[in-house]
C-alpha cells in the first residue's frame, strides 16, 4: 500500500514534536544563541569561555534542586548579562512566567526600551516568539512582554502596584541594595516580589547587585544566608585554591602575593590558571550564593584598580572625603561599606573592661567630686555616678537602674534617695553627689520638669538637659533655656502652673571629647577608670554601650559633616550617661583646689550642706553590699 507524501511528512513532524527535549543549561543556551548588545564589554556573539565565572551561576539557576541565586558582586563581572541571558533561556527553551524587578519604574522602563528590546531584535529564536508591541494586533507593552507558554513582567521596586501582579514562577531582582526599604507603604519589595511565585513547587528567586552599607546591604544578607561561593583561582607555583584578594596586590609589580606560599604571581598568570567556585556553606543546596570583584574580569586591568584605589585614597586624605573610597569598594571589590572602619575610634569595649581596676572602697583614692546623670527610660531610670579629679580625670563610681511605674510618685522618690546617698573613701572619708543631670526626653517630660523644680526647691544641683545632635565644638549651648509646666484642670484645659530651666547640650562635642579620653592608656590627666568588680554594673553590657557610636564623615545636603552613628543592636545609655555627668562636670566648674581642702578637712560638699567626717567605713552602695 502506498504512502503518499503528506501523509509521512506529518509523521516525521509528530515523531519530532514528540521526541524528549535535550537537556540544555542557561550557559549552553547562551554559548549557541546569545548576541551581547554593543556597548557591552564584549558585543557581539556570547563565549562562556570568555567570562568562565558566569557559566556557574547560570546553570544554578536552572537547577531543578536550586530555589534561590543570589550574586553580591562588583561592576564589570557582567550581573546584567547573566540575567538577560537567563530571561532569553525561559522564554525560548523553557517558557516560564517571569518578573524582572528593578530599583524604580524608570530603570525597568529604561531597560525594556534599551538593552531588553535589542536583545529580542538580535537573536532569531526570541525575536519569533516575542511580537513587537508596535505590531499590529500585538499584546505587548513596555511593562509587560508575551510569548507562547509565558509572559515576563517588567516592575519597579518602588511602585506596589506593578509587583502586585498575576502570579510568577521567575523573579529576577537586579540591584537589590537600590531597592527601597518599602514599595509606597505596602512593605518590604524583595519580599511583595517573592510572594509572586510561593505557590509554584519549582519557582526561582535571582538576587544580583553590588553591595552597599555593611549592616544594611540587602544582597549581602541574601548572600551570608547562602552556599557564600567565592570564585577561586589555583596559584601557578604551589597548586593552592583562593579568592582574588586586593590586600595581597602588590602595588610596584602589579601582582599578587599566593596566601599560602607568598609568591608574587602576575594578573596574566593568575588570570591564565585555573578556576572554579568553592563554597563556604555547600550543603545549602536550595539556595546559591556567589561573590567575586573586578580583580578576576578579562575586562578590567589590575594596573587601573591600582590607580583608582590611589586617587580614592588620596582624596580621603586631603579633603576627608571618603565617597570615592565608599565607591570603590562597592563597586571594584564587590564589598559592602563599613561606616565605622574608616574613622578614627575608641578604644574597643574588651579593652576597657580589660583595664578595669580594683577599688578598695565606695570611692578610690583620687576622687575629688561626685555627680550623677539619669537617663529617662518608660519603665525605669539608669543611672551613672562618677567620680572627677583635675583635668578631667573620671572614676566610675556605679551604674543602676531603678525599675518602677514613672507615673506614680513613689518612683520619684526612690529617684531622690538614690541620688542623696553619701559614698566612703576607705579611710571613712565621705563624699555626697555635688550635682546631677536628668535628661528632660522620652515619654515623661512634664514629670522630670516637675521633679526637676521639686529638686530646686530643696536647694539641689539638679540640672535638666536636653540633647542637640550636629553642633559639635560646643558642649554648652545655651546656659538658660526656660521651658513651661503644665498641669490639667478637671474641665480639661491645661495652665502653666511654674517655669523650670534646662540645659541644651552639644551631645556630639561630649562624645568627641568621651572618645578621646577613653583612648588615654595612663592614669592622669583626662583617664578613665573603671572597677572591676561587676556589681557595680560596669559588665559587658555597660562596656559594649559606651563604645556604641562611632564619628564618620556622610555627604548631607551636599557638604560632608562629622556624624554619629550607633552601631546595629548596641544601646548607648551608657555613653549619654557619661556625657550628662560631663555636663554637670562642666556647669559646677569645681574649685579644684578648694575641694580638696574642704575633702582633707573632712567636710562633704553636697548641694552647699556641709558635713563633718565620718569614721566608719561603709561598705556598700545603694544598699548593695559589697
Amino acid at each position: 500500500m502506498s504512502v503518499s507524501y503528506n501523509t509521512v511528512k506529518f509523521m516525521c513532524d509528530l515523531t519530532e514534536n514528540l521526541r524528549p527535549r535535550p537537556e540544555m543549561s542557561i550557559s549552553q543556551w547562551a554559548d549557541r544563541h546569545m548576541v551581547l548588545p554593543e556597548g557591552s564589554s564584549e558585543a557581539g556573539r556570547y563565549s562562556s569561555d570568555t567570562i568562565p565565572f558566569q557559566k556557574g551561576i547560570m546553570d544554578a539557576i536552572a537547577d531543578p534542586e536550586v530555589t534561590s541565586v543570589s550574586v553580591m558582586a562588583s561592576s564589570q563581572v557582567g550581573k546584567t548579562t547573566i540575567v538577560m541571558c537567563g530571561i532569553g533561556y525561559y522564554i525560548d527553551y523553557e517558557p516560564a512566567t517571569q518578573m524582572l524587578v528593578m530599583p524604580t519604574i524608570a530603570d525597568s522602563e529604561r531597560f525594556s526600551k534599551t538593552r531588553f528590546a535589542k536583545m529580542i531584535a538580535d537573536i532569531p529564536e526570541l525575536r519569533e516568539k516575542v511580537a513587537d508591541p508596535k505590531a499590529r494586533g500585538s499584546n505587548n507593552t513596555i511593562s509587560l512582554k508575551s510569548y507562547p507558554g509565558g509572559t515576563i513582567a517588567l516592575s519597579g521596586a518602588n511602585s506596589p502596584s506593578s509587583l502586585a501582579s498575576d502570579p510568577r514562577r521567575i523573579i529576577w531582582m537586579d540591584e537589590t541594595d537600590r531597592f527601597p526599604e518599602s514599595a509606597g507603604s505596602e512593605g518590604n519589595p524583595i519580599i511583595l516580589a517573592e510572594t509572586r511565585a510561593t505557590s509554584y513547587w519549582n519557582k526561582k528567586y535571582i538576587k544580583t547587585s553590588t553591595p552597599t552599607v555593611k549592616g544594611r546591604s540587602k544582597i549581602e544578607d541574601a548572600y551570608n544566608k547562602g552556599s557564600q561561593e567565592v570564585w577561586s583561582a589555583k596559584c601557578p607555583e604551589c597548586g593552592a585554591w583562593q579568592p582574588y584578594s586586593f590586600q595581597r596586590i602588590d602595588f610596584d609589580s602589579v601582582s599578587m602575593a599566593c596566601e599560602s606560599c607568598g609568591c608574587l604571581i602576575s594578573e596574566m598568570r593568575w588570570k591564565q590558571s585555573e578556576h572554579k567556585w568553592i563554597a563556604k556553606h555547600p550543603e545549602r543546596k536550595r539556595n546559591r550564593s556567589f561573590r567575586l570583584n573586578q580583580l578576576a574580569s578579562p575586562f578590567v586591568e589590575w594596573q587601573d584598580i591600582i590607580d583608582r584605589f590611589k586617587s580614592a585614597n588620596e582624596r580621603l586624605k586631603k579633603y576627608h572625603d571618603p565617597e570615592d573610597l565608599k565607591v570603590f569598594v562597592n563597586t571594584v571589590l564587590g564589598e559592602t561599606w563599613d561606616e565605622t572602619e574608616h574613622v578614627d575610634n575608641a578604644v574597643s569595649d574588651e579593652t576597657l573592661q580589660a583595664r578595669a581596676e580594683h577599688y578598695n572602697a565606695d570611692l578610690p583614692d583620687g576622687v575629688i567630686l561626685l555627680t550623677a546623670a539619669v537617663d529617662v527610660q518608660d519603665d525605669r531610670f539608669e543611672i551613672e555616678v562618677r567620680g572627677w579629679a583635675r583635668e578631667y580625670e573620671t572614676w566610675g563610681i556605679v551604674k543602676t537602674e531603678l525599675y518602677g511605674d514613672l507615673v506614680k510618685k513613689a518612683i520619684w522618690d526612690e529617684l531622690e534617695e538614690y541620688l542623696s546617698q553619701v559614698f566612703h573613701f576607705e579611710d571613712g572619708r565621705e563624699l555626697g553627689i555635688a550635682g546631677f543631670a536628668i535628661d528632660t526626653g522620652g515619654h515623661h517630660t512634664n514629670s522630670v520638669y516637675k521633679w526637676i523644680r521639686t529638686m530646686k526647691a530643696k536647694g539641689k544641683k539638679c540640672y535638666g538637659v536636653k540633647g542637640y545632635a550636629g553642633k559639635a565644638d560646643l558642649l554648652l549651648l545655651h546656659k538658660k533655656t526656660v521651658v513651661e509646666i503644665t498641669e490639667e484642670r478637671p474641665n480639661g484645659k491645661k495652665v502653666v502652673v511654674d517655669h523650670t530651666v534646662i540645659q541644651i547640650v552639644g551631645v556630639d562635642s561630649g562624645k568627641e571629647d568621651i572618645t578621646n579620653r577613653l583612648k588615654i592608656q595612663e592614669p592622669g590627666a583626662g583617664y578613665c577608670h573603671y572597677p572591676e568588680d561587676t556589681r557595680r554594673g560596669y559588665g559587658n553590657e555597660y562596656y559594649k554601650g559606651l563604645t556604641s557610636e562611632s564619628k564618620i564623615v556622610k555627604k548631607v545636603n551636599g557638604v560632608y559633616k562629622p556624624v554619629w552613628v550607633k552601631k546595629s543592636g548596641a544601646r548607648n545609655e551608657p555613653l549619654d550617661l557619661f556625657n550628662y555627668n560631663y555636663v554637670v562636670e562642666e556647669i559646677i566648674r569645681p574649685n579644684w583646689d578648694a575641694l580638696e581642702a574642704k575633702l582633707e578637712n573632712g567636710i562633704n560638699y553636697v548641694a552647699g550642706v556641709q558635713r563633718k567626717k565620718k569614721t566608719t567605713v561603709r561598705r556598700t552602695i545603694g544598699g548593695m553590699e559589697l
